[in-house]
């Protein structure tokens, strides 16, 4: 029994012998197509954290705030490459000019990622898309544009192109893995110039002769070319990003529309949909469109104009058959002829003297700040210019206190009235001048003109130029002058949301990047918007529903 143990016990033995020969010679065989398949996907598994991670970055607030301080947050922009080797960003030259350098993990916040011959990674940036340490935003009456920096929404185009196996154009961004040294390149870590020196790395050779549009190859893998190569495509990066910034929009534009609505009860004018480029002060709301871009400008004019008197009763047989009315800011003075054909000293008219503020319907105009002269602290005087009458005391003061008729103002959708019945004229001079001083015009809400220091920050929105992919659609019941109510179907009606869908005030639509056949700058909201949305007479819109490459726009209702 002992005997067959132990035969059974070098068989065991000698099976496993022949087991770990086996292994040991397979290793040995493996051939170089296995080699090569294993750094190959040593090499595109680091070119896709790479990726991953940079394109997170153009999307996340926290992330470039905090990896990139003293700048603001910029949806799809990225990280300059590190040109020296510390894993940090180095944003030099002009922001005209493409930059390339090694992959800055330091500045990304992620692993020393290598290839497979353990080089670090390489890394070439679109010029337009560089993430730059901006000046400060100025104060206002200056309006925001922080300087040096540059411009990015879903407009913005790709300088970089690849050819070769992999053609890609419009790119943003392009990883290299540049594996190992082949003849000629020199890495010598001692000698900076070379070590930093992109030919050292990749072959091709690549084209940096033009400071924009780099072009860049990509090949299999030879004695003479051995770079793995992986492209950001704009369509990649804005996939992304448009999402964040609907959400953005939503957190800090939208207020802006509410904080509108807040003071004058209405919603502003849009501006008629135009081919940009235009510049933010061409962007001012008019009567009567409702739907087409935001009246983001803040440099139009605000001022007192056009004062009008309507007679709206008095005693019996008072006409009024004249007036005029003329400022002198920041003084109104108004003269009304009246009579009664018979005993002056008992005309007495009710009128309605309005003034009205130019452009506050077409943008996003503040309210006067204070409260209007209260009508007991008006002077009235006679047309001979005597002294005014003092037969009242407050709270009437100069307007008359014979009647029912109470003296009252309202500002009301950029309109400042007054309501009252003058003293008689007397004297037969059938005439009374009235004079007091207006508020001083407003100027524009700080959200839009001060956002460096008002929350929500709407900075990133209004330098980076997302109000030209940023639709704006209001309920014609809601503007300046009109009911201020809608019932469907006059309210905009916004399909796949919740129900229901038909009662909204007013909406935002985030157009983003042109799809399949549309072509950006456009003057036709087609190129646009898509699906219902191309049609905004209908006041019919949709959220985006169905695959990005057919509709890819984004509905953010301000109202209900």
């Amino acid at each position: 029994m002992s005997i067959q143990r132990g035969f059974a016990m070098i068989a065991l033995l000698a099976l496993a012998a022949l087991i770990g020969a086996f292994l040991i010679a397979s290793s040995l065989n493996r051939t170089a197509a296995d080699v090569s398949n294993e750094r190959g996907d040593r090499n595109m598994n680091a070119l896709r954290n790479a990726k991953t991670a940079l394109i997170a970055y153009a999307a996340n607030e926290q992330w470039q705030l905090y990896k990139t301080p003293g700048t603001y947050f910029q949806p799809g922009a990225l990280p300059c490459p590190d040109r020296n080797d510390d894993g940090d960003a180095d944003c030099i030259l002009p922001n005209t000019a493409s930059l390339i350098g090694r992959l800055p993990f330091t500045t990304l916040g992620i692993d020393d990622l290598r290839d497979a011959s353990g080089e670090r990674l390489w890394y070439a940036l679109s010029h337009d898309f560089r993430k730059l340490r901006c000046t400060s935003i100025p104060p206002p009456p200056t309006p925001p544009s922080p300087s040096g920096c540059t411009t990015i929404n879903s407009d913005t185009q790709g300088q970089l192109t690849v050819v070769g196996t992999a053609p890609a154009t419009q790119v943003v961004a392009v990883l290299f893995a540049p594996g190992e040294a082949l003849q000629g390149q020199n890495r010598d870590p001692a000698n900076a110039t070379a070590h930093n020196n992109p030919l050292n790395y990749l072959e091709g050779p690549p084209n940096l002769g033009d400071p924009v549009n780099y072009i860049f190859t990509s090949a299999q893998p030879s004695n003479t070319f051995n770079d793995r190569v992986l492209v950001i495509t704009k369509a990649e990066l804005m996939a992304a990003v448009e999402p964040v910034v609907a959400a953005n929009i939503e957190r800090d534009v939208k207020p802006l529309l509410q904080d509108y609505f807040s003071k004058w009860n209405r919603y502003p004018f849009a501006v008629p949909f135009v081919s940009p480029p235009v510049d933010q002060s061409a962007y001012l709301g008019s009567s009567p469109t409702t739907s087409g871009l935001l009246p983001v400008t803040s440099t139009a004019p605000l001022g007192w104009q056009n004062p009008t008197v309507t007679q709206t009763g008095g005693t019996a047989g008072t006409v009024v058959d004249s007036w005029s009315c003329s400022i002198s800011s920041p003084t109104l003075t108004c003269t009304v002829h009246y009579t009664d054909g018979s005993d002056q000293y008992n005309a007495r008219p009710d009128i309605k003297l309005e003034i009205f503020l130019t452009n506050a319907s077409g943008a996003f105009a503040d309210a006067p700040s204070g409260s209007p002269t209260l009508p007991e602290d008006m002077t009235m005087f006679r047309a001979n210019g005597s002294a005014p009458y003092v037969h009242n005391p407050p709270p009437y003061g100069y307007w008359s206190s014979q009647g029912s008729i109470v003296p009252t103002w309202t500002f009301v959708g950029g309109t400042l009235t007054y309501a009252g019945r003058l003293q008689n004229a007397g004297d037969q001079m059938n005439a009374s001048i009235i004079s007091f001083s207006l508020p001083a015009p407003p100027g524009y809400l700080p959200r839009l003109t001060n956002p460096s220091t008002t929350a929500p920050n709407i900075d990133w929105f209004i330098s980076n130029q997302w109000y030209r992919q940023t639709y704006y659609a209001v309920a014609p019941g809601w503007v300046s002058g009109a009911v201020g109510a809608c019932s469907p179907p006059t309210c905009l009606t916004v399909n796949n949301l919740a129900a229901p869908t038909n009662n909204k005030r007013a909406i935002l639509v985030l157009g983003g990047r042109a799809l399949d056949g549309q072509t950006h700058p456009s003057g036709n909201v087609g190129d646009y918007l898509e699906g219902q949305n191309a049609t905004p007479a209908d006041l019919i819109f949709e959220h985006r529903a169905g695959s990005p490459t057919t509709i890819n726009d984004r509905v953010v209702v301000v109202s209900p």
